[in-house]
């Protein structure tokens, strides 16, 4: 406890913290663009020099270090993880890749199967509370939105070469690679990258074995992830065109990831692949803009090697068309959604979905005032007609920043939600099992917080944030005599059934402090955040998901250069309600600590740098989801190189 205390005392001396203010900055929010600062939302956004800084190799890996999220980990180097903000449950996050939403319909588990690597990204934006008047249903805790080097340079004059990866080797057979080359001339832009990560994974003793006589005596937690994606850009001086597909396939060990059953000896395999597109027209008028995502994702189950696979394949196609332009001074953005979904599945049925909805979003400045609101109609046979409000509020002096916002979301089951377990004959007691009948969460949203610009360096954020939902969907403990919309199950046999809990009510507080400072020697940066969550439900509830993100979690990272060597620290210590379940030697620990270090070191005026990764230093042995086993110490090493190529606009003669 007391290498914690100094542990963490030191983050906060170095984080009395952070960098300028971002006034150049547009952050997508609203989905207008407008400055950080008049947004009225708690958003960070993590640059690609951060996002190479940290011992990272994956989206989620480097969200343990931001506040306001709650991740729940069931294995290392992005095998799968629940992403929470604010308490949220898993299913209450749209991710966005370049304003496409990449949301399995399947299920939210699946959330976290990033499709982009690390070195195709320019930066992520993560945003805090509603946000569903701008992108729709699912946006209840927030989102994360990745934006891409080849969507980003459209919005810029430059031109480039850019090439930059990594290749890594480490304990337990672990193999890295992440490569990535961006060319982006004055009109065409072009980009190719590939991320993969293997491992035949630690090994533990099999309680299944040990327990029941069932199965091998021991375990693998292996992995072996596979992405590769291209993108290609055109810039002209009115229209902008973008298109990006991919592949990602994954194979991974998945005992006790979603069932605590003594037959579980889980396996899973899930490819995907995807295709997006935008087109963008700009008059001077007005800016219209049509795009459309495309994602098929095939995933194949393997509960046991006894029992048939369970094999489901899902289709999302998503577009989008809007305009915007500005009336009497307010910047006005209107537009059509439509988003379909289908899937075909061995225990879950053929399913399909489509949702249409309507937006109007506006932007205003009033001297230090800005102003965002919008309202949105959803529309979908599963949630009838349902109206999204939103409004966002930042008063700005030289040095703080005042902002609120207040709106409501809503979020309509998955199919894993509604149909898991659907076609199962004489299911076995203690599953998760789907409702069909669920009806639409609805969540109101507030907060109010400042942010202060103590100097160039320092920066100082606190936000107070609440959240009042209903009709909240989670699994329930429940007794098949109370279930009478499924003929499936066992007489008077306990399942984990999904239901709409009438109410819960959330809160907390999101502190922040950044530091950033400069010498002729390099550079000293830190980040240090502390998050308190509350959430409360009826007591007679026993649930799976509601309130199972941390009560206090504070994390951060510092980054220290020095002529050519690099120190980069990521840590947390977190807090969270106690469970156990003896039989899969399943236990979340009360309080728990993490600390990742990455040493480096990069010759002057040569773009390459070798770097030593220490991964969970403290061996710290926990989980976050009942049985499944976080990675313990993992020590690797590897070469990471970025070649960068600018080319130089000649000056005008007069």
């Amino acid at each position: 406890m007391r290498t914690l205390f100094f542990l963490y005392s030191s983050l906060f001396t170095f984080s009395l913290v952070a960098q300028q203010p971002l006034d150049s900055i547009k952050v997508s929010a609203t989905r207008m663009p407008v400055k950080l600062h008049e947004s009225g939302k708690n958003i960070s956004i993590l640059s690609q020099q951060e996002i190479q800084q940290l011992p990272v190799t994956t989206v989620d890996e480097l969200l343990q270090y931001v506040g306001g999220i709650n991740l729940n980990s069931r294995g290392g180097f992005g095998v799968q993880s629940d992403i929470g903000i604010r308490g949220s449950t898993f299913s209450q996050v749209l991710v966005l890749v370049d304003n496409q939403r990449i949301n399995d319909p399947l299920t939210a588990h699946f959330n976290s199967n990033v499709p982009i690597p690390l070195s195709e990204i320019h930066h992520i934006e993560v945003v805090r509370g509603s946000v569903a008047a701008s992108y729709g249903a699912d946006a209840v805790g927030g989102i994360i939105h990745i934006k891409t080097k080849t969507y980003s340079a459209l919005f810029t004059d430059e031109e480039y070469s850019d090439i930059n990866g990594s290749i890594a080797y480490g304990e337990h057979n672990l193999t890295l690679t992440d490569l990535g080359l961006h060319q982006q001339r004055k009109k065409f832009g072009f980009s190719a990258s590939m991320k993969s990560a293997r491992s035949s994974g630690e090994e533990y003793v099999n309680p299944n074995f040990t327990q029941f006589g069932l199965g091998d005596s021991l375990y693998n937690n292996y992995f072996d992830l596979k992405t590769y994606t291209g993108a290609a850009a055109f810039r002209g001086k009115r229209l902008k065109l973008y298109g990006r597909a991919g592949f990602d396939t994954r194979n991974f060990g998945t005992k006790y990831f979603y069932t605590a059953n003594k037959y579980d000896e889980s396996t899973e395999l899930v490819n995907s692949y995807w295709t997006q597109t935008s087109a963008i027209y700009d008059n001077e008028v007005s800016t219209t803009e049509l795009s459309a995502s495309y994602r098929n994702t095939t995933d194949s189950f393997t509960f046991n090697a006894l029992f048939p696979n369970n094999f489901h394949t899902t289709q999302r196609l998503n577009a989008t068309l809007s305009q915007q332009r500005k009336v009497n001074g307010i910047a006005l953005r209107f537009g059509l959604q439509t988003d379909w979904q289908y899937i075909v599945s061995t225990d879950r049925g053929d399913h399909n979905l489509m949702s249409n909805g309507i937006f109007l979003l506006a932007h205003k400045r009033i001297h230090n005032w800005s102003l965002n609101g919008g309202l949105r109609g959803e529309f979908s046979d599963k949630i009838g007609a349902q109206l999204v409000p939103q409004l966002n509020v930042a008063y700005r002096t030289k040095h703080y920043v005042l902002r609120s916002s207040a709106g409501r979301s809503i979020r309509q089951a998955d199919f894993t939600e509604q149909y898991n377990f659907y076609l199962r004959k004489n299911t076995p007691g203690g599953f998760s099992i789907g409702n069909p009948d669920l009806a639409a969460e609805s969540a109101y949203t507030f907060d109010i917080g400042m942010d202060a610009f103590i100097s160039n360096g320092l920066q100082i954020t606190n936000t107070v944030f609440a959240r009042q939902s209903s009709n909240l969907i989670d699994y329930t403990l429940t007794n098949s005599t109370d279930i009478s919309n499924l003929i499936n199950l066992r007489d008077s046999t306990d399942y984990f059934y999904a239901q709409n809990i009438k109410e819960s009510f959330t809160w907390g507080n999101e502190f922040g402090v950044k530091y950033k400072y400069e010498h002729r020697h390099g550079v000293l940066s830190a980040a240090i955040n502390y998050t308190y969550i509350n959430t409360t439900a009826p007591d007679s509830v026993v649930s799976k998901y509601i309130a199972n993100h941390p009560v206090h979690n504070i994390n951060g990272s510092m980054n220290l250069s020095y002529d050519g060597f690099g120190l980069n620290i990521g840590g947390a210590y977190i807090t969270r309600n106690a469970d156990a379940i003896a039989s899969i030697n399943g236990e979340i620990q009360p309080n728990y600590a993490l600390l990742n270090a990455k040493l480096s070191y990069t010759a002057k005026g040569f773009p390459v740098s070798v770097y030593l990764d220490i991964r969970n230093i403290l061996n710290t042995q926990y989980q976050e989801i009942l049985g499944a086993n976080v990675p313990q110490r993992w020590i690797l090493g590897g070469i990471r190189w970025n070649i960068r190529h600018v080319k130089l606009q000649m000056p005008t003669l007069h």
